[in-house]
């Protein structure tokens, strides 16, 4: 009864276009404005902490599930200090020290969800976001803009394993990405070329967290992370890996590296993604009817 009665007066809210005051409401309107609402088309929506503009309405209702209401990129910011021993044969156990100021790499920013919220839960971080798509790159820039983010530093160019100029599809939404397994099937996607950077030329000192979501192009950043050396100075990451085809294999080969570099991990949020580009793959269970994946990879350093 009382979910209702709220439902009902978000409605009215929603209706009257009043400017919803909590995540719930804010999800709540944004629900209703995906079934009214076509894909694709440009617009803004007044979030209880400021207004942001959007390029594809479903994909910021769940971009903003996501991050805002599961919190699916926090992490502690807090480091061990050893502790001398006193004495006993085990020493006492390591205090926890404060990082007030971590610094973040937020590769895939899309149109700067993932950035406002960092900017949110940790005011004082030093945040470096990449963004490929040129378009959606223009609505970040304006985000970061209208929202007064201070200490972050854009970067409109792919994050990639070497310098110069790469295939690109946009769809237009979300899920842009290098050209590695030919143009993007969804809706007649345009496809050019756009500037690529060596993300290991970018990370020359601690990295509190990276967070990768570049359709795809994760296993060869990761891997060239891990044979330059650059992966020692990320203490944790979060990426949305994307297992298709031979990329399947290549999970595996990633999580031997992480391993062989000092990596703790774990997954969550895995889930059948049929909707990937590449061949179907079917599988003979209706709950997971295709082999493609997306998951979540949470990993930090060892001690």
């Amino acid at each position: 009864m009382k979910q209702k009665l709220l439902h009902l007066i978000w409605r009215l809210a929603y209706l009257t276009k009043f400017s919803p005051k909590s995540k719930q409401e804010a999800f709540y309107h944004l629900s209703l404005l995906t079934e009214k609402l076509p894909r694709y088309t440009h617009g803004k929506f007044q979030f209880p902490f400021g207004e942001i503009r959007y390029v594809d309405i479903k994909s910021l209702k769940y971009q903003y599930l996501e991050i805002f209401i599961e919190e699916r990129y926090d992490f502690q910011m807090t480091t061990p200090q050893p502790s001398p021993l006193d004495g006993r044969e085990q020493a006492t156990p390591p205090k926890e020290a404060k990082v007030k100021s971590p610094i973040i790499f937020d590769c895939g920013g899309n149109i700067g969800l993932s950035v406002t919220w960092f900017k949110q839960r940790y005011p004082q971080s030093c945040i470096t976001v990449f963004e490929a798509d040129p378009n959606i790159g223009n609505v970040l820039a304006q985000n970061i803009a209208n929202m007064k983010l201070d200490n972050v530093t854009l970067i409109r160019k792919a994050v990639w394993i070497k310098n110069g100029m790469i295939g690109f599809s946009s769809d237009g939404a979300d899920s842009g990405r290098i050209d590695l397994w030919g143009p993007h099937p969804s809706r007649g996607a345009g496809r050019g070329g756009v500037e690529a950077i060596r993300l290991a030329d970018y990370i020359n000192q601690p990295i509190d967290l990276l967070k990768l979501d570049i359709e795809g192009a994760e296993f060869a950043v990761i891997q060239d992370l891990c044979e330059t050396g650059k992966i020692s100075h990320v203490k944790c990451f979060i990426c949305e890996v994307h297992g298709r085809g031979h990329d399947k294999s290549l999970l595996a080969d990633m999580l031997k590296l992480l391993e062989k570099h000092g990596f703790s991990f774990t997954f969550a949020h895995a889930r059948s993604a049929p909707f990937l580009i590449g061949e179907p793959d079917p599988s003979p269970f209706p709950n997971a009817s295709d082999g493609k994946f997306l998951l979540h990879l949470y990993a930090w350093q060892r001690g």
